[in-house]
């Protein structure tokens, strides 16, 4: 008869005898080889004098980010708020945990279109020779 291979996660003897080590290894792996890096670049990048805030982790949030993003186990507690997942209390410069994911999103400006005359939107009207006077634009 032929011997079975084991199935499922196979410890690594290196931290003594457990049976949950390997899961504690896989975690210690993503957090000093993806999130510290990630945290270091993201908000302490301003810091010239620390010898862990360096560029070379920009690429680390670039390529990673966003699947780090969908790694998260996040929940909504009873009052409705967002809870869990990766989690950064920035009491330096009180920036969100998002930037662990990418660089902040640009403020996008509202656009407002007011009528014109003839019933167009101000951003279908040529500018005119005079203040406010408009020529409609033709397609």
């Amino acid at each position: 008869m032929a011997a079975q291979t084991p199935r499922g996660v196979i410890e690594s003897p290196v931290f003594g005898h457990s049976d949950t080590h390997t899961l504690l290894q896989l975690a210690d792996l993503v957090v000093f080889s993806l999130l510290f890096p990630i945290a270091c670049h993201a908000y302490l990048n301003d810091v010239t004098w620390n010898v862990h805030c360096v560029d070379a982790y920009q690429p680390l949030r670039e390529r990673f980010g966003k699947r780090l993003k969908k790694l998260q186990f996040r929940y909504q507690d009873p009052v409705g708020k967002w809870r869990g997942g990766i989690v950064v209390s920035d009491r330096r410069t009180q920036r969100p945990s998002s930037l662990m994911f990418g660089p902040p999103k640009a403020p996008v400006a509202a656009s407002v279109s007011l009528p014109g005359p003839l019933g167009l939107l101000n951003d279908q009207l040529l500018p005119g020779p005079g203040t406010g006077d408009g020529l409609p634009m033709t397609p």
